[in-house]
């Protein structure tokens, strides 16, 4: 029960001694699969066979796999070696990450007023459209870095017939973040690859050629909290835990006198993304030999490339404020009947999960084990 009690929204419960995940709950955090310590839970993406299924195919890599090499030799080698593994074009997303976070700075200068919460991790936008929807306004109007080059690299190619787009991915919450493989149909890329999976066949093709590139140096610094430029009105913080921390002052408003909340859930940032290896504290020291001599300029993308109406995935609100009102009440009233213990006996979470779960007509009061052996009990005597 560790991975059920670890979720942050409850989306995870215990049926017939199976787990089963709620799929509009569920932030991709990855909480539960870090938790159990059966490895019962996996976060897979797409495979390489894939890429039979396009004409031309371009792999993204985010700046936080190019930061975990030391030497520009060992860069030049790995784009390589990607491009090795049987991709047409191999594209750098430490430009495009560098113009978003010029962009999410002027935002924040912009609209001063306000608390800007930003991030380049879909896990930040989850979180706040689960449990914190009065901030939904204070989230930056910018499209996630690869879905920008993605929309750029589609238009670019649009001669290429049937082209493929995969985004290799350092955390899980950006693995939902494609059409494939958990069919998110709205999305510009077309595959998303957990690095995890793929690097024992990167460093395969390693030693076997160069692929010469020029980084961002202001893309990279955005991948990682410990090198973005600091200001007295900029709150950087990563971590799950301090981030939920941070959400909830700011629900009360008492951030207000930062004018930009910039937040990773994974410690060190995407450097320390759980799909990634290495050394995360290692790949600051890697930003400024790999940018040196030579670097590339932040991405001018058009503005509907960089710019979303919409970034968090809101379902429709089907129910008025008096029929909220009524289930809040008849969910209380199964709360009262229930013993309040939250022991994740009957699979849910809480207690209240429970309560909610008996008003939709999914479980009985006498599913929770408590309350059965106790009438068990009073039956025998």
């Amino acid at each position: 029960m560790k991975c059920v009690r670890a979720c942050p929204t409850s989306a995870l419960t215990m049926e017939n001694n199976r787990i089963l995940i709620n799929d509009e709950k569920c932030l991709n955090c990855a909480r539960c699969i870090s938790t159990c310590h059966n490895q019962g839970l996996l976060a897979q993406g797409s495979t390489l066979a894939d890429l039979e299924s396009y004409d031309y195919t371009v792999c993204m890599v985010p700046p936080a796999l190019s930061s975990y090499c030391n030497t520009k030799e060992q860069l030049y080698d790995l784009y390589n070696a990607i491009r090795k593994l049987g991709f047409d074009e191999v594209y750098d997303l430490s430009p495009v990450y560098g113009q978003i976070m010029e962009e999410t700075v002027r935002v924040a200068d912009e609209f001063s007023d306000c608390s800007v919460i930003a991030s380049f991790c879909p896990l930040i936008n989850r979180l706040i459209e689960a449990k914190y929807p009065m901030l939904l306004d204070n989230l930056a109007p910018l499209n996630y870095p690869h879905e920008a080059a993605a929309k750029a690299i589609r238009k670019r190619l649009k001669d290429k017939g049937n082209v493929g787009i995969f985004n290799c991915c350092e955390c899980e919450a950006k693995l939902a973040i494609a059409k494939y493989p958990y069919g998110n149909m709205k999305c510009e890329t077309d595959h998303a690859l957990a690095i995890v999976d793929i690097f024992p066949e990167i460093k395969k093709n390693q030693g076997f050629g160069h692929m010469k590139i020029d980084l961002c140096r202001e893309g990279l610094q955005a991948s990682n909290p410990a090198m973005i430029r600091q200001k007295d009105e900029y709150l950087i913080a990563d971590g799950f835990d301090k981030i939920t921390n941070i959400l909830d002052m700011a629900e009360f408003d008492m951030l207000s006198d930062f004018h930009l909340l910039y937040l990773f859930p994974c410690f060190n940032g995407c450097s320390g993304g759980h799909l990634l290896f290495g050394n995360s504290y290692l790949s600051r020291n890697n930003i400024f030999p790999l940018t040196d001599g030579s670097q590339t300029m932040p991405t001018k993308l058009d503005f509907e490339m960089i710019y979303s109406d919409k970034m968090a995935i809101t379902s429709e609100e089907k129910l008025t404020f008096q029929e909220k009102m009524e289930l809040f009440r008849k969910v209380n009233a199964q709360l009262e009947r229930l013993p309040g213990y939250d022991c994740s006996a009957c699979g849910m979470q809480t207690c209240r999960i429970m309560a909610e779960e008996i008003v939709k007509g999914n479980k009985k009061i006498s599913d929770c084990h408590i309350i059965a052996a106790a009438k068990e009990k009073a039956y025998e005597n």
